[in-house]
């Protein structure tokens, strides 16, 4: 069907009448496709999507967001602080991650329309199968350039379907905004080093002291907190 066609999008949810949606759909590429066609597929879709979710009375509504809408991937600019959580973003020129980001705001609007229907957004990291562990294996092969985009995070498939099922089953309310990504960097080299070797000194100021040897920059505290997950897989246990 085409989400972008609101007329499907209802007579969808007519039929099924679901308890709880997670949205998934989206044209997920940050290049290759026209960026106007990006842009307005998904943001079209995740407001006909969300619309409709409130108007056949949702219990709870779960946005696959993405690391992209922190803006930091698309960008030469640094974070204020390392790690960095869900209040930190850069403006972004990048049609798909402008798009991602929208559709929180989205989120945002119609957690006002439809208070009965408390909405999470998951800003998920890149995200590694058991079959494409190699990716990473690559991206050390090319260090420090390689998946220094992202500060050489990631995020095990197995962990997003718990991600998603933790916001269903959580307790929040109005529209909540997460982080999801691995507890760890997919380099073999510290992360101080990486920094370094990536973009010079600069960084190491940023870097919150005791933070660990090879941990993540993407704070995902508050998923710990409010819906009581945490990433359980690495590639290091591959």
């Amino acid at each position: 069907m085409d989400l972008t066609n609101s007329g499907e999008v209802y007579d969808a949810f007519a039929q099924v009448r679901p308890d709880f949606v997670c949205h998934v759909a989206a044209n997920p590429s940050p290049s290759g496709d026209p960026r106007q066609t990006v842009f307005a597929n998904n943001t079209l879709s995740t407001y006909h999507v969300l619309q409709a979710a409130g108007d056949f009375a949702v219990k709870r509504f779960v946005y696959a967001s993405s690391e992209m809408a922190t803006g930091w991937l698309t960008t030469d600019q640094l974070p204020a602080k390392l790690p960095f959580d869900e209040s930190d973003r850069a403006t972004t020129p990048n049609a798909y991650a402008l798009s991602k980001f929208l559709g929180e705001v989205i989120c945002d609007s119609l957690s006002v329309r439809y208070p009965q229907m408390p909405i999470v957004s998951l800003r998920i990291n890149n995200v590694i199968t058991p079959e494409t562990y190699t990716w990473l294996a690559d991206r050390r092969a090319g260090y420090p350039h390689n998946g220094s985009g992202n500060f050489w995070s990631y995020i095990d498939v197995r962990d997003v379907a718990t991600a998603f099922r933790a916001a269903i089953e959580a307790d929040t309310t109005g529209h909540e905004v997460f982080l999801i990504a691995a507890a760890d960097t997919c380099l073999d080299v510290p992360l101080r080093k990486a920094l370094e070797d990536r973009h010079g000194p600069t960084p190491l100021a940023l870097l919150a002291e005791g933070h660990g040897t090879f941990q993540s920059v993407f704070d995902c505290r508050k998923a710990e907190r409010l819906l009581g997950w945490k990433a359980a897989h690495s590639w290091r246990d591959q």
